[in-house]
């Protein structure tokens, strides 16, 4: 039966470290290295693949969600707006206004070569998928039935200033054209949609795997990481904290401590190299005091290279008084200029009351206008009524006079009152339709004026408008201003700041230059007191030739 000897787990640690101390440290963190470059290897390789899916992914949804539905629905609305602008042209040319009416068909047409060009656009995309093929031909036959049946005969017969061609094509042939438009265009966005959530849910599913297997990469990296460190501690930490002691002798100036032997890897090399260093230092000390010496000589070089500094800086407060002084002069400009904008901004308001009442004058000239019109019409309605009596009275008279004939001598009186009674009546009558004729005259010029009025109104509106959007801007202005005003009084305090460094600077640069130069003969002196270290490292070695 085996039992546990402590003397024998004594004898395999002292021998397990052995070994290790004779492993060199280049040897262990070139396999450490590798591992780790391996691993960051597999890991990058995993993260190349995921970002490769992902860019694909987003560049499938960009192709259909954001390019194809963007040129579909920018087809679409250009289509739309050349029926508006049908609409309108239709309206003009029936009150006769041709020249408007022109210019709107003219939009019109522009707006149908915008709707071609985007729906070109839409189809040199391509599609994906079968599906998406498939209902981008859809698209096409109905856009081309849309455009070539409905919209682009509406625009041809306007420009041929067929109105009723126009609304016999607005009301009997356009509407189911652009329902079934409406139908493929949503179907196809829904479509892109429905796309674009399948491959975001891919993308998800794609990353969730390889975010799971960096895990266990993690993990095994972890793992190695902790074994490194144990064997690290071992082979190098140890015998670097022992190392670590001696060094804490010498530096206390105890050069007779004993050092042990460390093996034959870096860390042996260095606790031989560090024996040879106490040898030679205990040589050196004498040297370095005497250097220490000088190097307290320039030290007070530099204390009153100090006291200059400190001169020249009163100086340069001095200069720089003065300029804070010119920023204060120009941070008030800068509040002059915010309390003009300020004022500006209150008259660019009082204007835009005054142009408020005037368009409420302008209402109330278009009310009174109605009313004249409305006068006007009753006053025709009269005339009516008085030509209408004048005719009755022209018949009563015509009667008279015939009765009063068939009387004789005896009603040839009544026949000459007859008579003057018809003339007067015939007369009223002829006054009457004259009158109406004016007054008809005067309807018209009052319609005239009403709809004058009303554009003038609507022009007042837009002066009314304007001046809002000027009062707007004045008061960014103001804002602006105001802000500009308080950024230059921190530039103003940068500046100054920035310009005392740099002044600082360059004196401490003149004067740690000469102080340098001194410094520089006594580190010299320095350097050949250490030229006497004779090891293999190269870092002596390096100082040996300083």
């Amino acid at each position: 039966m085996w039992s546990f000897s402590p003397h024998l787990f004594i004898i395999c640690n002292v021998r397990e470290m052995e070994m290790l101390k004779n492993i060199t440290i280049k040897t262990s963190l070139i396999a450490l290295l590798s591992m780790m470059v391996l691993l960051l290897l597999l890991v990058c390789g995993i993260g190349i693949t995921s970002i490769n899916q992902g860019i694909s992914s987003l560049t499938t949804i960009d192709k259909i969600q954001g390019k194809e539905v963007t040129a579909l629905a920018g087809s679409y609305t250009a289509s739309l707006r050349a029926r508006t602008g049908a609409a309108l042209a239709a309206r003009q040319m029936e009150n006769g206004l041709t020249d408007l009416a022109n210019a709107s068909v003219a939009r019109a047409e522009a707006y149908t070569a915008l709707s071609h060009q985007e729906m070109v656009r839409f189809l040199s995309y391509g599609t994906v998928t079968q599906r998406g093929a498939k209902m981008a031909a859809e698209v096409k036959s109905n856009y081309e039935q849309y455009m070539n049946l409905g919209v682009q005969p509406m625009v041809d017969a306007l420009k041929r200033g067929d109105v009723n061609a126009y609304y016999v094509l607005l009301q009997d042939v356009l509407p189911p054209l652009s329902v079934e438009m409406d139908k493929v265009a949503n179907e196809f966005r829904d479509f892109g949609l429905e796309v674009g959530e399948n491959m975001l849910t891919e993308a998800e599913r794609f990353a969730f795997e390889r975010l799971t297997i960096i895990g266990i990469a993690c993990l095994f990296v972890l793992l190695l990481v902790v074994a490194a460190w144990v064997a690290l501690k071992r082979s190098i930490l140890s015998p670097l904290e022992e190392t670590v002691e001696q060094l804490e002798f010498i530096a206390r100036g105890d050069l007779t401590q004993p050092i042990a032997d460390g093996g034959n890897n870096e860390i042996g090399r260095l606790i031989q190299a560090m024996k040879a260093m106490q040898h030679s230092l205990a040589t050196a000390v004498g040297r370095v005091r005497d250097a220490g010496m000088q190097i307290d000589v320039g030290t007070r070089e530099l204390s009153s290279g100090n006291t200059h500094l400190a001169a020249r800086t009163e100086e340069s407060a001095s200069s720089l008084e003065e300029t804070a002084a010119s920023m204060e002069q120009l941070t008030a400009t800068v509040t002059l200029n915010a309390e003009s904008a300020e004022q500006a901004h209150t008259l660019a308001q009082n204007v835009s009351d005054i142009a408020n009442k005037g368009s409420d004058m302008v209402g109330n000239m278009i009310e009174k206008m109605q009313m004249i019109s409305s006068s006007s019409a009753r006053i025709g309605d009269i005339l009516a009524v008085i030509d209408s009596i004048a005719f009755q009275t022209n018949i009563l008279a015509l009667n008279a006079a015939v009765e009063a004939a068939r009387a004789g001598e005896q009603g040839r009186g009544f026949a000459v009152v007859a008579g003057e009674v018809r003339n007067l009546a015939q007369r009223s009558a002829q006054s009457a339709k004259e009158i109406k004729t004016l007054v008809e005259e005067s309807q018209c010029r009052v319609s005239e004026g009403t709809v004058m009025a009303k554009m003038a109104g609507e022009t007042m509106d837009d002066v009314s408008d304007a001046v809002a959007r000027v009062t707007s801007l004045m008061r960014e202005i103001s804002t602006a201003t105001r802000e500009q005003s308080n950024g230059i009084g921190q530039v103003n305090l940068a500046v100054s700041q920035m310009d005392e460094v740099a002044q600082q600077n360059a004196s401490l640069v003149e004067e740690s230059a000469a102080a340098t130069r001194s410094l520089e003969d006594q580190a010299r002196l320095l350097a050949e007191s250490m030229a006497q270290f004779k090891v293999q490292s190269q870092a002596f070695a390096a100082i040996g030739r300083f």
